[in-house]
């Protein structure tokens, strides 16, 4: 869950189930382990020198473990998942995988390693995200993939605007949402951009919606993923409206349905608060407005805001078809190790084990909050949808925000995709109902 993971996930979402013939760029195999062995890695997406963790990590390994080198192979984004499942059928896929938890992982548990057998046990006991990546959060039992950070949903607003217009502190609220609306505006700022980022035609509403949700508790969002609890229930139903009456009200940009670069509006303190986002922007907003950007968690509450949406970042599972099982696991280990810890601080990414801390302090602040008890830790939630699900709620929920549908309409519509899914894809058994 880094940059590469906010529209191409959805996009990847539709295609986990899919069924296809795609030519395959790596497989597994090599040198036998009693000589020097190269490992093939898949990455979903490209690896930019700002943004691939994944080549320092490499670089270290390589110089901890001089007989095992490892082929990084990038691959498609809007077909990776689909591209794993053909090659893991036929195990001609690579030694190492890109993961992503929750529905993304599922399909892929019969081909991955349980990693319990090559990383320290304490190591991942530590981590805090290795649970994303075990079977019911139990890492006793399976880990099938170990990340290489942490990632939020989360917003951001300009310290200088806010300031200037007379707002001490960002809001936590929507009455407190509300009232600061109505003073920027007053002040000719727009309050909140919105819009359609990384090539998407509409804004991508999952990150903000997964506060929204927050209305209800874990245990009802494992309701929502198994259809014991409705999407047009009531409270998400008043929720959604305050969200669309925002819109209403003037607060956002008018074209946010589909305006192409939000980011950049806000970048250029056109809008004192950017809310649709996470954790994967942090560097790139710390660059350009330096400390006058601050974290926000969208405000979608009655009362003050104590949630916080954390899922594990992009990982790395070992196939259990891999003829060089035993390097790649070393690779596994690496990652949580100190040495991996400190190339991930180093680069910018929160690690996932204690006492490892970024050069950045706003990505800091997120460990804080995340590791704080009276913060209440949410999953993302579209890892855990079904794509029917995830395909129904990234149409209508921007139909809804700008007046096109109903809220009511466009939740009934979530629910007809639910109710439209195969018997096998409803029997989900999500366990959110620990902190």
């Amino acid at each position: 869950m880094n940059h590469r993971r906010t529209l191409p996930r959805l996009l990847a979402a539709a295609a986990v189930l899919a069924a296809g013939s795609l030519s395959l760029s790596g497989c597994a195999g090599g040198a036998g382990s009693s000589g020097p062995v190269t490992l093939t890695m898949w990455l979903n997406g490209d690896c930019p020198k700002s943004n691939c963790v994944e080549a320092p990590l490499i670089a270290g390994f390589e110089k901890a473990n001089p007989k095992i080198k490892i082929k990084l192979v990038s691959q498609p984004i809007s077909s990776y998942f689909q591209a794993l499942k053909s090659a893991s059928v036929t195990h001609r896929g690579p030694d190492i995988a890109n993961m992503w938890p929750g529905g993304y992982m599922t399909p892929f548990l019969r081909y991955m390693a349980n990693l319990n057998d090559f990383v320290p046990k304490s190591d991942i006991k530590q981590s805090t995200s290795t649970k994303y990546y075990a079977v019911n959060n139990d890492v006793a039992k399976a880990v099938y993939a170990v990340p290489t950070g942490d990632q939020w949903y989360v917003g951001f607003y300009n310290k200088k605007l806010l300031a200037d217009n007379g707002i001490s502190a960002p809001p936590q609220t929507w009455d407190e949402l509300s009232a600061d609306c109505k003073t920027l505006k007053s002040k000719g700022v727009l309050p909140i951009v919105n819009g359609a980022e990384y090539g998407a035609s509409t804004m991508g509403p999952l990150p903000e919606f997964s506060y929204i949700a927050s209305t209800l508790s874990p245990a009802d969002w494992s309701g929502l993923y198994k259809g014991t609890v409705k999407y047009s229930d009531p409270r998400l139903q008043s929720q959604l409206q305050k969200w669309a009456d925002l819109y209403k009200a003037g607060c956002l940009n008018k074209d946010a349905f589909n305006f192409p670069d939000p980011e950049s509006k806000f970048e250029a303190g056109k809008a004192a608060m950017f809310l649709a986002s996470g954790s994967w922007e942090v560097g790139n907003l710390t660059t350009k407005m330096g400390s006058n950007v601050g974290l926000l968690v969208p405000p979608y509450s009655p009362t003050p805001q104590h949630t916080l949406v954390e899922t594990a970042g992009s990982a790395y599972a070992v196939m259990n078809y891999s003829k060089h099982e035993a390097e790649a696991g070393k690779f596994a280990a690496y990652i949580l190790s100190d040495a991996g810890q400190k190339i991930i601080a180093k680069f910018g990414l929160p690690p996932t084990r204690p006492g490892f801390k970024t050069t950045n302090p706003l990505m800091n602040q997120l460990s804080a909050m995340s590791a704080d008890p009276a913060t209440q830790l949410y999953p993302m939630f579209d890892n855990y949808t079904q794509p029917g699900v995830t395909n129904a709620l990234t149409s209508k929920l921007p139909q809804a925000l700008v007046g096109q549908v109903p809220v009511s309409q466009a939740l009934g519509a979530v629910d007809a995709a639910f109710a439209a899914l195969p018997s096998s894809q409803k029997n989900v058994n999500v366990n959110l109902a620990r902190k």
